[in-house]
């Protein structure tokens, strides 16, 4: 599955619920299929999708689902026992794993060494591997309401969708259309 046809899907499936995306070719390939105010695209600010959205969860009474990359979240990796202690059951991190940095001229990333989705596990984190589009819309829905973290580890092909163009959004703008959104 390609990214974009993963990001297709995500936004379909979280519809309006609150969706923080990672920085990069993610979040450009998301707003090229949709801008809502529900999404927060964080630019620039790789290793910090996931805590975001653990504040997030702990904020808001529903749903709220992040979508990270596995270069994104080894940067940020001190996060998933922060994830184990908190526990919001609301939160659900889909991990796209390409085991690239696909915005930095395709470097790999450390996940073909690292176990990610091992060391969540290890934790005691709920963990979901997928490579399709059914199956990862058959784990959000069998984890939506379930207790605790749900973490999601997708496998995609590496790349980025070529014509993509750059997402030149206004950052405070991004923010305060967010904040709106969950407190709406």
């Amino acid at each position: 599955m390609k990214r974009i046809e993963a990001l297709e899907v995500l936004d379909q499936v979280f519809g309006n619920d609150p969706l923080i995306i990672t920085c990069g070719a993610t979040a450009r390939e998301m707003a090229s299929i949709s801008q809502k105010k529900s999404h927060l695209p964080l630019l620039d600010s790789m290793g910090l999708t996931t805590p975001v959205g653990l504040g997030v969860a702990l904020g808001v009474n529903g749903r709220v689902g992040v979508i990270d990359g596995d270069g994104s979240l080894l940067m940020g990796f001190s996060i998933l026992p922060t994830l184990k202690a908190y526990g919001p059951k609301n939160l659900i991190v889909v991990v796209l794993d390409n085991g690239q940095h696909a915005s930095a001229d395709l470097m790999l990333s450390q996940a073909s060494e690292v176990d990610i989705a091992g060391a969540a596990k290890g934790l005691g984190l709920w963990v979901g591997e997928c490579d399709s589009a059914e199956e990862m819309k058959s784990l959000i829905a069998s984890r939506t309401g379930a207790d605790g973290v749900s973490m999601i580890f997708v496998k995609i092909e590496k790349g980025n969708t070529p014509g993509i163009p750059f997402y030149l959004a206004n950052p405070p703008k991004l923010s305060a259309d967010f904040v709106e959104s969950i407190n709406s």
